[in-house]
């Protein structure tokens, strides 16, 4: 369901653009099944693809506060993507999860050298802003 606010995501997720502020904000919410998992995979690629051929690299900022720990299959789903997924950007991509447990599960899939996960946002938007866009 993107485009939905957080607020009115039971189950979904939201991948928005902000051109000004190079920034990628994607919020996920509620416990996904693998068809809506690799329904987010298909769009995050197609509308990140879209975003670098356009304004190069930008940051990624990922909201998963509402969204609780997932299950096994949705998890392989995210890791089989996230190589492609990280080909998109080489600026940083912050992740924020809701619980120490949430943070360690999203660790799994997102490894790279310029990604971090954290359990504050402000923390996650001052570290991209820190570490900067590639020059």
């Amino acid at each position: 369901m993107s485009g939905a606010t957080p607020d009115a995501m039971a189950e979904g997720y939201a991948i928005d653009h902000d051109a000004a502020a190079r920034l990628l904000t994607i919020t996920t919410a509620g416990f996904w099944s693998v068809a809506l998992t690799t329904r987010f995979a298909a769009e995050l690629l197609a509308k990140g693809t879209a975003l670098r051929l356009r304004h190069g690299a930008f940051y990624t900022l990922v909201d998963m506060r509402a969204a609780p720990i997932q299950s096994g299959g949705v998890i392989d789903t995210l890791a089989a993507m996230m190589p492609r997924a990280l080909q998109l950007t080489t600026a940083p991509i912050a992740a924020v999860a809701g619980s120490n447990l949430g943070k360690m599960q999203t660790e799994r899939y997102l490894r790279a050298p310029n990604c971090r996960t954290f359990l504050d946002i402000d923390e996650a938007r001052a570290w991209m802003l820190a570490v900067g866009l590639p020059k």
